[in-house]
């Protein structure tokens, strides 16, 4: 009869840690966690690397063999380090808790009673009720980890009526990252009496993060909430550009306004090559320049996805065509370069010359293909307006990337908000530059979609540069209500849609054709000029002179948008003309009038969107200071915390100070009296913030 042998926990961290030992790991100590009644639950085994890594791995006896895995967990935590050692002792004698079992049996050797629950993430996860209403004393590690699981087992401990104490181990005169084992190392001779003279963190309690909302009352809001949006009015894009974009809106389910904006912007970007409109003898280009605004999941990227699709594989086959001509004037040029060559090496200076002068100029490269772009420099538009083509598109679904990108940054934005004012205006840009020279480029039209989140919105609309020079007022502006948590799915494909289908093809064939240049360029527009019908014109002067008049009354706090309706009546009226018929030449009435109806919701968004970034710096502050703590989970905030790591914008005493005293002013913060220990120290100046949901 054979003996059944049994492997020793030595044999079996030997099979079951093979490939950590193969590593180079060594085994350097083995906890042995037990329950209440002194079982053996589960060994926690250390391995420590020449290199300075450190793992730990879990060893038990499953009933058949030694596995790698703990047990499962009991439904009221796993048991705690040293527990049998630890039931036994005085319920009034105190009880010390460390991060890690090697501190614990540090402390346990001067016959101190401790305990642990092992590592810095398994407070959550542990039985602390034997503790209960247990006077209880934390010694954190010397680091963050350190002081954030002191905080969490503070926490709970409270919650079981313990007294808690804290080392303070700011005063303990450690490096970083030390722990209980190096203070002993540091002080070899210390005994209990040593150890229990330690300085606590007695003067304030540990605060629970968690702890029931205590204010008195209910919040009141910082400022005066935006008024409800107003309803984008897609009948007035008319049948061709209307029907896809209700068609758009029905599908993804995206805002209206979001809708819209995306199909009258892609619009914008297929015409303005073809035509400008004259009032009055001033001619103004066909170019749009939209800012349309909503929250993250809103489906804006879907929305312009759809608009834009004759747009992008345009672009895709234009890129292949020029691709093909590329390499076709590689050719061209290398044989002039040859012929060059060869004319060079003609005896005398008039041979060279007649020579050259035959050859001609070099071959020119094909126009660069780029319709749509996303954010450029500077420089890469002027590279595009002088080696491309003509009529471009500056789209992007989310435009904080462009909006704080190298373009406009805080000492590029003066300079290039100007440089885009400009292509608005009449379609020029200046390109100045030192080793350079000087170049200035006519006819070069720019169409704009810039969709914002909420957040950006704001910053952007309160942006003395941008709104003064005049760069946003030009832009037509939209924030339309949330369809988010309104929207059932539609098992429908736009792509076979077709009324999309009907925009698509008109957007192709407006690409497509070949605009109208200045005689002997390549690329430098002179489109024909629109003109308005003799009642379209008398009805385009009533609504200039109506918007003039609402300057001193509804408009009055957006003048600088105010100020350029007639124009952007005007310049939307021949967008949904040549949309409609590419081959207009007047723009009639009914244009107009759909023009003014879009016009007069884009002001109406302005005065009710701008008003909401005209706010005192402080209570801006607050919504930041606010924002941040609901993102980072910060129910307790400290006045260090927040100027070391908190917004940008609020990094100094005075800006924090004004920052909390309208937080507190409004109920969305209060004053923890007495402080409270956070990060491992006492802190004086802590606040509770009240949740998101409070709103």
């Amino acid at each position: 009869m054979n003996a059944v042998i049994q492997e020793t926990e030595q044999q079996a961290t030997r099979r079951v840690f093979r490939r950590l030992l193969a590593d180079g790991y060594r085994v350097t100590a083995g906890y042995l966690y037990r329950t209440a009644d002194g079982e053996p639950w589960c060994r926690r085994i250390r391995f420590d690397h020449p290199n300075k890594l450190k793992e730990y791995r879990p060893l038990r006896w499953d009933g058949a063999q030694y596995v790698g895995t703990e047990p499962p967990k009991p439904a009221e935590g796993k048991p705690l380090y040293r527990l049998p050692e630890l039931l036994p002792a005085d319920s009034a004698a105190l009880v010390w808790i460390v991060e890690g079992e090697k501190c614990a049996d540090a402390l346990a050797a001067l016959d101190l009673i401790v305990t642990t629950s092992g590592s810095m993430s398994s407070a959550g996860g542990t039985d602390w009720t034997l503790l209960r209403g247990r006077h209880c004393l934390l010694w954190p590690d010397h680091d963050a980890p350190g002081s954030k699981y002191a905080d969490e087992v503070a926490a709970i401990l409270r919650a079981l009526g313990c007294t808690v104490e804290v080392i303070d181990v700011e005063a303990l005169d450690l490096p970083d990252k030390s722990d209980a084992v190096d203070w002993l190392a540091m002080h070899a001779d210390a005994t209990a009496t040593d150890v229990l003279k330690l300085p606590r963190l007695a003067a304030c309690e540990v605060a629970e993060p968690s702890a029931p909302s205590i204010f008195a009352s209910a919040p009141e809001p910082l400022r005066r909430p935006l008024s409800p949006a107003l309803e984008y009015p897609l009948d007035a894009l008319g049948s061709l550009l209307g029907d896809a974009a209700k068609r758009i809106h029905a599908v993804v389910q995206a805002p209206a306004g979001l809708c819209g904006q995306s199909i009258l912007a892609a619009a914008s970007l297929a015409v303005q090559s073809h035509a400008d409109v004259s009032i009055s003898g001033s001619v103004e280009p066909l170019s749009l320049w939209h800012v349309s605004i909503g929250a993250s999941g809103e489906r804006k990227s879907a929305a312009d996805h759809w608009a834009l699709s004759a747009h992008v594989e345009f672009e895709r086959e234009q890129a292949e065509a020029w691709r093909l001509a590329m390499a076709a004037h590689d050719v061209d040029l290398g044989a002039y370069k040859a012929a060059a060559r060869a004319a060079e090496k003609k005896k005398d200076a008039a041979a060279i010359r007649n020579a050259l002068h035959d050859l001609g100029a070099p071959p020119d490269a094909p126009l660069l293909p780029w319709l749509l772009l996303s954010e450029p420099t500077m420089e890469g538009l002027h590279k595009a307006y002088q080696y491309g083509r003509p009529g471009i598109g500056l789209f992007n679904d989310d435009a904080g990337d462009f909006l704080g990108g190298h373009a406009m940054n805080r000492d590029n934005r003066t300079k290039s908000a100007a440089s885009f004012s400009k292509l608005w205006d009449n379609g020029r840009f200046d390109r100045v530059r030192a080793g350079d020279g000087a170049a200035k480029y006519y006819g070069r039209r720019l169409a704009l979609h810039l969709m914002v989140q909420p957040i950006i919105a704001e910053s952007v609309l309160s942006d003395d540069v941008l709104t003064g020079q005049g760069f946003l007022a030009r832009c037509l502006l939209a924030w339309p209500a949330s369809t988010i948590g309104t929207r059932e799915y539609q098992d429908v494909d736009l792509s076979h849609d077709p009324d999309l289908a009907r925009y698509w093809v008109r957007m192709r064939d407006l690409l497509a054709a070949a605009p109208p240049l200045q005689q002997g360029t390549r690329n430098e527009l002179q489109p024909r000029v629109l003109t308005l019908a003799p009642d379209a014109m008398a009805y385009w002067i009533e609504v200039k002179n109506a918007i003039e008049q609402a300057m001193r009354g509804d408009y009055a706090g957006i003048h600088a948008w105010a100020s350029k309706g007639g124009s952007q009546v005007a310049r939307i009226a021949g967008v949904l003309t040549m949309a409609e018929n590419p081959d207009a030449g007047v723009i009639h009435l009914d244009a107009i009038e759909r023009a003014t109806t879009l016009v007069m919701y884009h002001l109406d968004e302005a005065a009710r969107i701008v008003g909401t970034a005209s706010a005192p710096a402080p209570i801006k502050h607050a919504e930041l200071l606010r924002a941040w703590c609901w993102e980072t989970g910060r129910v307790l905030l400290y006045s260090t915390d927040a100027l070391n790591k908190g917004p940008n914008a609020i990094r100094t005493v005075d800006t924090f100070n004004a920052a909390l005293s309208a937080l507190e002013g409004a109920g969305w913060a209060e004053w923890v009296d007495g402080g409270a220990v956070l990060d491992g120290k006492c802190r004086a100046r802590v606040w509770r913030i009240r949740p998101e949901s409070d709103q």
